[in-house]
């Protein structure tokens, strides 16, 4: 018996009160987790969600600069040396004009690879997850790994509070919602209820946040989505994150 298995319920066909009609038997996730591990997904898994200087699809302004004063600059130079001892046959501008269609040239590719190969390798690793069984057959580490290429890929920054105090937030985000926005992934076989949404309400105003993201395999309670109605906080059940891997398959 592995590690994994371990964790799981000795009854393969258990299934806990109050948890949703569509959650996987434990055997169909230990399924999923040896295929996971067959195909060497986990490993992908394995690492902690950076902090990014450029996210995918996103152009490398910084790296834009440098090659700038790569292909300026020291033309430039050499145009005023040369200037300086002006010979007539090489006009001022000619270096500045070659340095120019240089830059053009080096950007291109550049830009082109950072908006397709950057976000489609994401993508593909992070579709490569499109089952409940397969969400639930991730350790809570990876799946917090997972959550967080779902949000890059929505185009937020992530990152991972392994590498910070965390105070029950699992990852940090900032982007299109959110100026400062905080996660709480859940692997979760049960229904997440409202206790659970108003600690992470208490965590936002904490922390000082303007948005919170419940994450969780799991079901989410009427009762929790109730409370949650009109405050800055988003809810992903199981059933949401399998919608998000296929829209993100359909590109």
């Amino acid at each position: 018996m592995t590690e994994f298995e371990a964790t799981l319920p000795g009854d393969i066909a258990f299934r806990n009160e109050g948890e949703p009609e569509w959650m996987p038997s434990a055997a169909e996730v230990a399924r999923a987790r040896t295929q996971l591990e067959r195909e060497g997904i986990v490993g992908s898994m394995t690492r902690s969600v950076a902090p990014q200087l450029v996210p995918p699809g996103e152009t490398p302004w910084l790296w834009l600069a440098a090659a700038a004063a790569l292909v300026i600059i020291w033309p430039a130079l050499i145009a005023y040396r040369l200037v300086s001892g002006q010979p007539a046959w090489l006009p001022w501008w000619l270096p500045l004009i070659f340095a120019l269609a240089n830059l053009a040239l080096l950007a291109g590719p550049v830009l082109f690879s950072e908006r397709t190969s950057g976000t489609s390798d994401l993508r593909k690793r992070f579709t490569r997850i499109q089952t409940i069984p397969q969400m639930l057959a991730l350790e809570p580490a990876e799946f917090e790994v997972w959550s967080g290429m779902l949000f890059q890929l929505l185009g937020y920054r992530v990152t991972n509070t392994q590498l910070v105090a965390d105070h029950g937030i699992d990852l940090l985000v900032s982007g299109p919602e959110a100026r400062y926005g905080v996660v709480q992934c859940k692997r979760y076989r049960g229904t997440v209820g409202e206790p659970t949404v108003r600690d992470l309400y208490g965590t936002l105003i904490h922390e000082n946040s303007d948005h919170g993201w419940l994450v969780t395999t799991g079901g989410i309670s009427r009762q929790a989505r109730e409370w949650a109605g009109g405050k800055p906080i988003d809810l992903w059940d199981g059933l949401r994150l399998v919608d998000f891997s296929k829209q993100m398959r359909r590109g």
